[in-house]
Order: C-alpha cells, then structure tokens, then sequence
C-alpha cells in the first residue's frame, strides 16, 4: 500500500480539486483506487466531482463537507475562499468500495442499503469487510450505523465523521460516485492488504456530576433526577451555561458537554460524549446524540490545551493498536470535531503538530465534522460528538 495527500485553498471547485490533483498524483504516483474527499462547503458543487472524475475515472470517492477547513501533513489549510483536501490509497491487491443511499425518513434502511452498495462496487458482496469508512448528514447517525452493521455485523470498526458546514445552517454535503448529496449515507467498504489501528476518544475528563435522564424527547433531554434538564445542567457548570439561556448555547457548552459510559478497558472507562446544541423555553437541552430515559450522564469538563493535544494522542493510539513503530506509519485519516476545532482554532497549528509527531513523516487528511464515529473498542461502534477518530495503516 503506498498512500499520499493534498491540499487546496484556491477559489473555485474546479480549480481546486485540479490543484489538489496535481499534488496527489505527483506523490502517490499511481492512480488511488480509493479517493477521501474532504472539503469546505465553497466547493461542494458538481463541478468538483466532475473534475476528480476526468482526471480519475472510474476511482471510487468517499467524503464530505468539513467545517473551516482541512488538515494534512503540510498544515491547516483554511481561507476566505475555502479549503479542499484528498487523501489516496494505492493497494492494488486490495479491495475498495464506496456505496451511497438516500437518508429520507429510514436513516437504517439508508445504512444497510449503503453498506450493500459498497460491498458489490468493491466485488466482495457477503462479506465482512476489515474496515468501514462512513459520512452522513447530522441527525440519524445511530440508526444509520445500525443499519450497516445489520449487513456486517458488530466486530468490523466503523469510523468517520457527520458532514458539517459554516454555521450549521444545513450547507454540509456528502460526496460518491452518486454525486454531492445533502441527505446520503455514504459508506467505503476497505479490504486492505497492510495492518491498520484505529480509536475513537475524547480529550474530556467527568467532572465527579452525574445523574439519570428521567424524561426524554427526540435528541432532547428533559428531565434529569426528575429535574428541569436545563436547571441541574446550568447549576452543573456553575453558571458558565445559565438556565434562562434559550436557543443555541454550542459555543458556551463546548467545553461542559455531557458524557455516557460506553465501555471500560482495563477499568477505565470510556466515554462518548453529546454536546448540549439548544436550550427550550420548557427547560429542556437539545443534543447532537440520542440520548434515552435511563441512560446515566456525567458532565464532562475540558481545557484548549486538553483539546490542542488531543487530536495526536488518538492518532498515537491508532498507531499503538496497531504495533508498529511511528517510522513505519504508511498514512492516516483524523476526524476531528468542528466544534472542538472552532474552540481552539487559534492553535491548529499546535494541533496539526501533535498529529505530525504521532504519525511520523507519513501522510495523513484531517477534517472537521459536526459528528464523529469510532469504534471505541471491539463490538462497540458509536456516534459522539466533541470526539476524535483515527484510523491509521502501517
């Protein structure tokens, strides 16, 4: 397997993606056959597929819309006029497919219909793949996963990150052989012929507050210990986040998000977390996540610097899991959040650099997403929010 990226900043889809193109092919110097595309909302229109499609015909192509900017090996790479980035994998004795299907009203249908999709592009239909890629549009995330491992089962990881735009006004778009849609699933089935490491983490610890989700809508908590969910969240921050506050409370909640057990290693415990998104005029907190009457939520607490070196801690740890040493690295895929990123934009740099030091000199694409995927261990694929996911070849 060899892999390679690039990057562009340039105005205009066509321009960009034939830029970015330019640089990927000189590098990998071989046609992909499988082609990550993540970019800026500026540039999610037909004319980018239509360019990667002549210059690649026939090269499957998996990703979507990320927030402010994206990440490589060279930096973060953002602008007044957008940013674009490829990552390619070169693996003639592998199998890759990409596969997509219209979310509608049946987000599990879409999943499985997906998956299934992916599978016969790839000519491995009935089998389980070693790795699932995947990117939808925030809001159905969890039925969407479980539509794919209805086909797949629960053992192969699924790793990505939710679609995201400027300033969560529903821009995100996701981008197949299918074209830049708003409301797919789009699912990358990935046979590799090297070792891969993957993790899914959080740079947040709980903060000792906790308590049970006694009431419960769509995505909504309402009552917490048979409380106003708002009231005990506001006196959980200590007022960082007031209880009288109404509509959308992302940026004040960013570093006090709410965290599930999702499992333990070692006696650890592993927590996927939700980020309080609205605040209702019933007392009631909106989230990015599902969320059900019964689950224990803690309060979770972190700092910009908790989430500066985050991003390579999990990197790290994708390497770790696989067992090779840094130097042997042959590429990665980050997502990193878009909120976490917003937060602590100042310091992408810092970020990117952590990210440098954990993967060596190999390549690697980052993007920003308003939802993330892992596999946080075996059997326990989720969708966080305010998360990291890494997935890496060595």
């Amino acid at each position: 397997m060899k892999t390679a990226s690039a990057f562009s900043v340039r105005p205009g889809a066509e321009v960009a993606a034939n830029e970015a193109l330019d640089g990927l092919m000189s590098r990998l110097g071989a046609t992909p056959d499988l082609l990550f595309l993540y970019a800026t909302q500026h540039h999610a229109e037909p004319a980018l597929l239509e360019a990667i499609g002549r210059r690649l015909p026939g090269v499957p192509v998996v990703g979507g819309t990320s927030c402010g900017g994206v990440m490589t090996e060279a930096g973060f790479h953002t602008g007044p006029d957008g940013a674009l980035g490829l990552f390619g994998i070169c693996d003639r004795e592998g199998s890759y497919g990409v596969g997509a299907a219209e979310i509608g009203v049946a987000p599990h249908a879409a999943g499985a219909a997906a998956i299934q999709a992916a599978l016969a592009a790839a000519g491995r239909d009935f089998e389980a793949p070693t790795l699932v890629w995947c990117c939808q549009p925030p809001g159905q995330e969890e039925a969407v996963l479980e539509g794919i491992q209805s086909v797949i089962g629960r053992t192969t990881p699924i790793i990505g990150g939710s679609s995201a735009d400027e300033a969560i006004a529903g821009q995100w778009r996701q981008f197949s052989p299918q074209g830049v849609t708003p409301d797919h699933a789009v699912v990358a089935v990935l046979f590799p012929t090297t070792a891969h490491g993957a993790a899914f983490q959080s740079g947040y610890t709980p903060s000792g507050h906790s308590g049970i989700v006694t009431r419960a809508g769509d995505r909504q908590i309402l009552e917490i210990d048979h409380q106003p969910a708002a009231t005990l969240y506001s006196r959980w921050t200590e007022g960082a986040v007031s209880a009288s506050d109404r509509g959308m409370i992302l940026a004040q909640s960013t570093a006090t998000p709410l965290g599930r057990i999702a499992a333990e290693v070692e006696g650890v415990p592993m927590f996927v977390l939700s980020h309080p998104a609205l605040m209702g005029s019933d007392g009631d907190v909106s989230l990015f996540t599902d969320i059900a009457v019964g689950d224990r939520i803690h309060l979770m607490r972190g700092s910009p610097d908790s989430l500066v070196k985050r991003g390579g801690a999990v990197v790290a740890n994708a390497c770790a899991t696989g067992g090779w040493p840094i130097d042997a690295t042959r590429g990665g895929l980050v997502i990193y959040c878009g909120g976490c990123m917003l937060h602590v934009r100042e310091r992408m740099d810092e970020v990117v650099q952590g990210v440098r030091d954990a993967i060596g000199p190999a390549p690697f694409l980052g993007a920003h997403t308003f939802g993330e995927q892992g596999a946080i261990m075996e059997n326990c694929n989720r969708h966080g929010n305010l998360m990291v996911s890494a997935l890496t070849f060595g």
